[in-house]
């Protein structure tokens, strides 16, 4: 798959230090090796990821999560959001608090 957005995944890397201890690369690593063709082929790939439409939720150990649109047809996701799961609250609502 190819990816858009990934300087998100960087800054959440950056920003976390050793807290999620190498999961970004893992996770960016899995999703470029990806060829899903069908969201249900994301869903048994990662079966703890909240899926609506074409959205992914991939939760993370401390309170992180990076939220993806995925087109399975033209095999490319888009990182929408990598952080906390406070701040995609506030942000879901409008909310300026992180």
């Amino acid at each position: 798959m190819k990816l858009m957005g990934i300087s998100k995944l960087a800054e959440l890397a950056h920003r976390t230090g050793r807290a999620l201890d190498g999961a970004i690369p893992a996770l960016i690593a899995e999703l470029e090796a990806g060829t899903w063709r069908s969201m249900d082929e994301i869903a048994d790939f990662f079966p703890a990821a909240i899926i609506d439409g074409i959205q992914v939720r991939i939760s993370m150990k401390d309170g992180y999560q990076v939220d993806l649109l995925a087109d399975c047809e033209a095999q490319m996701i888009f990182i929408e959001y990598a952080g906390t799961r406070s701040a995609a609250c506030a942000r879901k609502t409008g909310s300026n608090v992180a």
